[in-house]
């Protein structure tokens, strides 16, 4: 592991640390110095965050909650209300149930969305259980064996010092996680519903999104990552949110929807 990867990860556990506490300086800092890139969905963000008090939000597939996650910041800084959802325990227990432990109005949930409760294969980087290995689970296995056909596995692992098997394959690993059907999930919003809605779950996004029936919730505002679809997806996912009333634009490896007015 070289000095550098030490370096940042030291400072990463250093900022988990404060946001976890409720840091008021960490606090502070976006709430009155940070300034995001122009164009960026942090930007947007940014500005509807602080249009909307206190935003109700539902997150599939937020990992670890704080690592490139583009809802942190303005959740913490801006008492945003919602439920997550992460499938893998030991990132649950390790960081999201930690990172707001001390907010009643967010909910962590140990599950990932399926069409029933029960469980459900998902599979992994079982060479590490840092953020760059979790981050690429996914219920689509094929999705992994990408990633290590490409060498970005490979590359992330040999930088940290890690060892890797003979067998390239068997890195991927299988593991039953919970899941919870739509219904049950939409039930601990009431009737209200949830105004924003953020999924990142390495390609499995477009089917999250219609298992949740955009026809009968209708957020505002619908983030999900485009960068594990391949071209017939993309456009497939973009055609469904746009004839229900959403105009959509690409922002690095995400696409932000917003419903428009009257729809």
């Amino acid at each position: 592991m070289n000095l550098k990867y030490r370096i940042k990860k030291a400072y990463t556990q250093l900022l988990f640390r404060m946001s976890s506490g409720e840091n008021p300086l960490f606090i502070s800092y976006y709430k009155y110095l940070y300034k995001p890139p122009e164009g960026s969905l942090a930007e947007f963000l940014d500005h509807y965050s602080r249009g909307h008090a206190g935003v109700t939000f539902l997150q599939v597939g937020a990992n670890d909650g704080f690592v490139h996650d583009p809802l942190h910041k303005f959740i913490k800084r801006d008492h945003w209300k919602g439920v997550m959802l992460e499938p893998q325990p030991d990132v649950f227990s390790e960081y999201l149930s930690r990172l707001h432990r001390k907010r009643a109005e967010i909910t962590p949930l140990n599950a990932a969305l399926d069409t029933k409760d029960g469980t459900k294969t998902l599979y992994k980087i079982g060479i590490s259980n840092d953020r760059w290995a979790t981050g690429l689970s996914s219920f689509n296995r094929e999705v992994l064996v990408n990633s290590i056909r490409k060498g970005v596995v490979q590359h992330k692992a040999r930088k940290r010092g890690i060892r890797l098997p003979d067998n390239q394959e068997d890195m991927i690993v299988g593991q039953e996680i919970a899941t919870i059907s739509p219904e049950t999930l939409l039930k601990m919003f009431g009737e209200e519903g949830f105004q924003l809605l953020a999924v990142d779950t390495e390609g499995f996004d477009f089917e999250i999104i219609k298992m949740l029936d955009l026809d009968r919730v209708s957020p505002e505002v619908v983030i999900y990552e485009v960068a594990n679809f391949d071209q017939k997806t993309a456009l497939e996912c973009r055609a469904y949110l746009e004839e229900r009333g959403y105009s959509c634009r690409t922002i690095g490896k995400d696409v932000l929807a917003t419903r428009n007015q009257g729809g």
